[in-house]
């Protein structure tokens, strides 16, 4: 990271911190930089997994490193895309856990809103793939063309169609998508230049999305949903040019947003919702509660997917 020393502790002073904060600070600040070219989610990661940075002034001096950052990045050279980027990013707690943000949830009509603002059939494809679906960023980016149901959907078009998905820790699971959403991917997949059914439907690289990193790969997709989102009039900034917190949109908020719908607007049970959203547990008791496929099908078919998503004319 270009980022001067002495800069960034001029601002420890200016911030009133005690001395030997702004000592400890700035030993983390030239090991880290030594470490990682970039502030990153999987550069935190790293960071504070080692041994001798997992305690909790290491993990102050990244949250004053990313405050720092954010407060002075047009001195710093960084762009507004990569500035938001490091808003998204979230500290994980000494546990390993990421800590919890609330979200505010956005509305089925807010993604159909969002959705006419995206240029292309790829990106209106992301979008509504990763709501329906309620779809992590990692699951989308490795969703191939063999990765659905095709012999069996196509049987009956008018059906509920699966995708073979890979979340955390590479654990497979099965999304779900709305009939009218398939036959779009379909003719995504036809009108399109995949060399073989094991081709990445969204990663034109020869490339194994595992070895690569997954916000590098992501950044295109990011700024598609950013700049569709604010032409949409749903995110917004404040007088400094910084996004207004409860109006940022993400990949991730877009899977958050489709359970707040499934929980709160079709009252959708919690155990069907678990494993509709491929979570691993809810409590220990309900870590064992199976809910079969086709009884979550059932589920989605009764008017879950209300606002479907639009075929392409």
């Amino acid at each position: 990271m270009n980022i001067p020393v002495d800069k960034f502790r001029d601002w420890l002073v200016n911030k009133n911190l005690k001395w030997r904060s702004i000592k400890e600070y700035t030993y983390y600040f030239n090991k880290f930089t030594t470490r990682e070219p970039f502030y990153t989610q999987e550069s935190i990661n790293r960071f504070l997994s080692d041994k001798t940075s997992m305690n909790r002034v290491a993990r102050g001096f990244l949250l004053n490193l990313k405050k720092f950052i954010l407060v002075n990045y047009k001195e710093l050279n960084i762009s507004r895309e990569m500035r938001m980027d490091i808003s998204e990013i979230e500290l994980p707690q000494l546990s390993g856990r990421v800590e919890q943000k609330l979200i505010n949830p956005l509305t089925e009509e807010q993604i159909l809103e969002i959705e006419k603002n995206i240029p292309h059939e790829k990106g209106r494809l992301q979008l509504l793939m990763s709501y329906y679906g309620g779809l992590r960023l990692g699951e989308l980016l490795k969703i191939k063309v063999i990765s659905f149901n095709w012999e069996e959907w196509k049987k009956d078009i008018n059906n509920i169609g699966e995708c073979r998905v890979h979340g955390k820790g590479e654990k497979e699971g099965i999304a779900f998508f709305p009939p009218d959403l398939m036959r779009r991917i379909a003719k995504f997949i036809r009108s399109g230049t995949y060399p073989s059914p094991s081709s990445y439907l969204f990663i034109k690289s020869k490339e194994d999305p595992k070895d690569l990193s997954v916000s590098n790969k992501a950044f295109p997709w990011r700024k598609v949903l950013r700049d569709a989102a604010i032409k949409a009039g749903i995110m917004k900034f404040d007088e400094e040019g910084g996004v207004i917190p409860e109006t940022n949109v993400t990949p991730h908020k877009l899977r958050h947003s489709w359970g707040y719908h499934l929980k709160n607007v079709k009252k959708v049970d919690i155990r069907d919702i678990q494993e509709i959203l491929r979570h691993s547990s809810i409590s220990t008791t309900e870590r064992y509660t199976q809910v079969d496929k086709s009884q979550t099908k059932e589920i989605l078919s009764k008017d879950v997917f209300s606002l479907t998503a639009r075929e392409e004319h």
